[in-house]
């Protein structure tokens, strides 16, 4: 049977998109687009080409494709947290291809030959971005989410923020109340967020959650507003994105 170079592009990319997105909702991660884009295309244009590769040339394919997709279409807090998508990755991926051989066998034709496959990868991917899209509404309304104005260094930003009455952290020796801050949020401030980070710490602040214990950094902060009310506060930077919202607001300021 010939098959269309361009079916298996489609379906490889379909099939590797909803790896990669499946991984994403799973461990509950925030989809960076152009990353999850670029991780489908290198695994879709590295399956395009395995059946011309040399033997020495599939061999390195199949040890490192799966570490390098990882590597791409997320960004990671330390080793551990790597190990772990690559493992959920690695997992799906042998359950989806057992699938998809068990189903072949049934119809006595090979899948990856036909547009079918990738439609039905196509069609359970846009189910997930629904279902994900369900759960993130019910959760903002289940959560009270509110707009908070942070201004620093004179410019201000406006992100989604958690009304956590669980949030009692304040800077031990102002007083002042402290918000705690995604690692996105703190990229969009000059100054909280790469080399220039550690000349704007001024201090630490424990964090104990059911989780675990951490120690976060603080910056200065020259106003929140929320609701029409504004006060003077410091921010802690977490090394984690939120989901549905950027910032989480101490309980005096809602």
């Amino acid at each position: 049977m010939s098959v269309y170079v361009e079916v298996v592009l489609l379906n490889n990319l379909a099939v590797d998109a909803l790896l990669v997105y499946a991984v994403l909702f799973l461990r509950r991660r925030k989809v960076r687009k152009l990353r999850f884009a670029l991780a489908a295309a290198v695994g879709a244009a590295v399956a395009v080409g395995y059946a011309v590769m040399p033997d020495g040339g599939r061999i390195a394919v199949r040890a490192l494709l799966a570490p390098v997709m990882t590597l791409i279409f997320d960004r990671y807090s330390g080793f551990k947290d790597y190990i772990i998508s690559l493992a959920l990755f690695v997992a799906l991926t042998f359950a989806l291809g057992g699938t998809v051989s068990g189903v072949s066998y049934l119809v006595g034709a090979d899948l990856n030959g036909y547009l079918v496959l990738g439609l039905t990868a196509f069609g359970a991917l846009a189910l997930l971005v629904a279902l994900r899209c369900v759960i993130a509404v019910r959760a903002k309304r289940a959560r009270r989410i509110c707009a908070a104005r942070v201004t620093v260094h004179g410019r201000e930003l406006t992100a989604e923020a958690l009304c956590d009455s669980g949030n009692t952290l304040t800077d031990c020796v102002s007083g002042l109340p402290v918000i705690i801050v995604s690692e996105h949020f703190a990229g969009l401030v000059d100054g909280w967020h790469g080399e220039e980070r550690a000349a704007n710490i001024e201090g630490f602040v424990e964090l104990v959650t059911v989780s675990g214990r951490a120690s976060l950094p603080l910056v200065g902060v020259d106003t929140v507003k929320v609701n029409g009310r504004e006060c003077r506060a410091y921010a802690a930077l977490s090394d984690k994105n939120f989901e549905g919202y950027e910032i989480i607001l101490q309980n005096t300021m809602f």
